[in-house]
C-alpha cells in the first residue's frame, strides 16, 4: 500500500498535467476562433458567437498564470521563513517541515476556475460549430 506522500505525488503529477493541457487547449481554442475571423476593409472581425468562448479562454489563461504566480510567491515566502529559522538554528536541514493546508487553497480555487472556464469555452465552441454545420 502506498504511503501518503505517494498519493501526494500522484495528485501533483495529475494537476501539473491538467495545467499543461489547459494551456494547450486554451491556445488551440484561440487558433480555432482565429480560423473563423472575417476581414472587412482591412479589419479583422470575429463572429459575435465566438466572443464568449474567446473571453473564457483568455480568462482561463489569466487564471493559469495567476495560479502559478500565487504559488511561486506563497512558497517563496514559506521557504524564506524556514530559511530564517535555519539561520537562527531553530531547525536543521533534516528537520521535517509542515505547511498549513491553506497555503494552496487559493491556488486550487483558481485551478478549478480555469478548468471550468475552459470547459465552458469548448462547450460554447461546439455549440457554434454544430449550428454552422449542415448535418446531412
Amino acid at each position: 500500500m502506498p504511503v501518503l506522500d505517494k498519493f501526494r505525488q500522484y495528485h501533483y503529477d495529475a494537476t501539473v498535467k491538467v495545467s499543461d493541457n489547459t494551456r494547450t487547449l486554451a491556445l488551440s481554442a484561440v487558433g480555432i476562433v482565429w480560423l473563423f475571423k472575417n476581414q472587412n476593409g482591412g479589419v479583422y472581425e470575429i463572429p459575435n458567437d465566438l466572443l464568449v468562448p474567446l473571453i473564457l479562454v483568455v480568462i482561463a489563461l489569466a487564471l493559469d498564470f495567476g495560479q502559478h504566480v500565487y504559488r511561486s510567491i506563497a512558497w517563496h515566502i514559506k521557504f524564506r521563513i524556514e530559511e530564517k529559522r535555519l539561520g537562527k538554528k531553530e531547525i536543521t536541514e533534516e528537520t521535517e517541515l509542515y505547511a498549513s493546508k491553506w497555503i494552496n487553497t487559493f491556488a486550487y480555487v483558481v485551478f478549478y476556475g480555469k478548468v471550468l472556464c475552459l470547459v465552458a469555452a469548448y462547450c460554447s465552441l461546439l455549440s457554434y460549430f454544430s449550428s454552422m454545420v449542415n448535418w446531412v
